[in-house]
């Protein structure tokens, strides 16, 4: 994005959150932001379309954080999935993301409010994905039952803990306390087998990951397996370590690229191909394969 177009979002951001986006004229846009009318609609066909991009320019820039909080970690530490939890309230509280939510709920504007509920619905994926880099697996059926409660928990705990606390809430220890409930609520859910929803209706209602997004989390389960499996095998110590780090690798570079580096990937994964001996991983490595070859043909 180009800076001038960057400066009109910022003028137009300012000018919703002060006097709302229904009551915002594109000429006071226009002043604003010092462009003319030829100009504004060269970047923006709409409003609507100005006001999308404010919220994609902050979710991209809320994406990129997380993962730079996760970079070089355990996607497994519970510390991390805390923080990046944290870093999305703090984003929408210093952006005022909520208001301009409220606004949009109460109006008759079809356009904005399917995005605002194409935009909940992947902020609720984002959140099962990540319970699926935590739980245990016998927990996986029931995440997405996990991941609606916990934003309704957040939703829940910020709003009355504020009227307790008129000043500010401890969003640390709110963050905290309802991600230490959700977990311990997996593993109950898991004992249970009581399940309302299967994750599988994620893919209905987010065409996407049909494709790529849901090959992906397939690939990370196969992974995980077989680092299970390639653990307890007989391979000797020296084979085993360079598997290890093999598969991290391809991990890695499928989790966090937008765009994974498939040539390496091949390599890496022929390379795993040739280490392995035990006849039980070789069939797992087999599904490997498979829904490698089903994710770069997508």
């Amino acid at each position: 994005m180009n800076n001038r177009k960057k400066h009109v979002l910022n003028k137009a951001h300012e000018l919703f959150i002060e006097k709302g986006f229904h009551a915002t004229s594109i000429q006071e846009i226009l002043e604003n932001s010092g462009i003319s009318k030829g100009t504004f609609y060269n970047y923006f066909t709409s409003k609507n379309e100005l006001l999308i991009s404010i919220f994609k320019s902050i979710y991209s820039e809320i994406e990129e954080k997380r993962k730079k909080l996760l970079r070089g970690e355990d996607k497994r530490n519970i510390d991390i999935f805390i923080k990046q939890i944290e870093l999305l309230i703090k984003t929408n509280d210093q952006y005022k993301i909520i208001s301009l939510f409220e606004e949009i709920l109460f109006t008759n504007d079809e356009e904005l409010k399917e995005f605002l509920k194409l935009r909940r619905i992947q902020e609720l994926h984002w959140v099962h994905s990540r319970l699926y880099d935590i739980c245990d697996p016998e927990s996986k059926p029931y995440l997405l039952d996990c991941a609606i409660m916990m934003t309704g928990i957040l939703h829940n705990l910020f709003y009355f803990s504020s009227l307790e606390n008129k000043d500010k809430s401890d969003i640390h220890k709110v963050v905290t306390y309802a991600v230490n409930r959700i977990i311990s609520n997996a593993k109950e859910l898991s004992i249970s087998k009581e399940q309302l929803l299967d994750p599988i209706v994620l893919k209905k209602w987010l065409p996407d990951l049909a494709n790529q997004k849901y090959q992906e989390k397939e690939l990370f389960q196969i992974i995980d397996g077989l680092k299970a499996k390639i653990s307890e095998s007989c391979m000797n110590e020296k084979d085993k370590d360079k598997f290890l780090e093999l598969i991290d690798f391809v991990w890695e570079e499928l989790h966090d690229n937008d765009s994974p580096r498939i040539y390496l990937l091949e390599s890496a994964i022929g390379t795993l191909k040739g280490l392995i001996k035990d006849e039980r991983c070789k069939t797992l490595f087999y599904e490997l394969e498979n829904q490698f070859s089903a994710y770069v043909n997508q």
